[in-house]
């Protein structure tokens, strides 16, 4: 699977991309802090891949029980990233590493030689939301195998999956 980024910017809302949002909501009580936005990204280098609809902002209680489900969710997404069609993950606190507490990090579906892989922050290089309490995650367009189009799809894969 190849990274994406933005493509297009969508008319309406992703029918896939709702549905993840609304199981993340359903298993782990997450909020929806948005879908389809279209704007640039925070450091002004291009469109968001919010702007696609196939981008999703889902926000965890700052508690230790709402940091433990973040992090489930996280490993969970990025090990069946292929099966949900997941293309990247941010997790702004760094609460999957120690050590990257101040600027979170980002996983992504192809880093290095096209393998998937983690990339720690810094302050001149970072998801821009240093420390939110969300995580962001990017599904990948159906013909990069994704299943942001398709939320009947999206649900059977994600049922098909053992849970976390």
């Amino acid at each position: 699977m190849k990274y994406t980024g933005y493509d297009v910017t969508a008319i309406d809302k992703k029918k896939g991309t709702e549905r993840f949002v609304e199981l993340c909501r359903k298993r782990w009580g997450f909020n929806n802090l948005g879908t389809l936005v279209v704007r640039k990204m925070r450091n002004g280098s291009g469109m968001s891949v919010h702007a696609t609809g196939r981008a999703c902002d889902i926000g965890f209680p700052d508690t230790a029980e709402g940091h433990a489900d973040a992090v489930q969710a996280m490993n969970w997404f990025i090990k069946y990233y292929k099966e949900l069609g997941i293309e990247e993950v941010h997790d702004y606190s760094g609460l999957t590493k120690k050590g990257t507490e101040k600027w979170g990090r980002g996983w992504r579906c192809a880093r290095t030689a096209g393998k998937p892989g983690w990339k720690d922050w810094t302050a001149d290089d970072n998801g821009g939301s240093a420390g939110a309490k969300w995580i962001h995650v990017e599904l990948a367009p159906h013909d990069n195998g994704g299943l942001c189009d398709d939320d009947v799809a999206l649900e059977a894969a994600w049922r098909a999956l053992p849970k976390p």
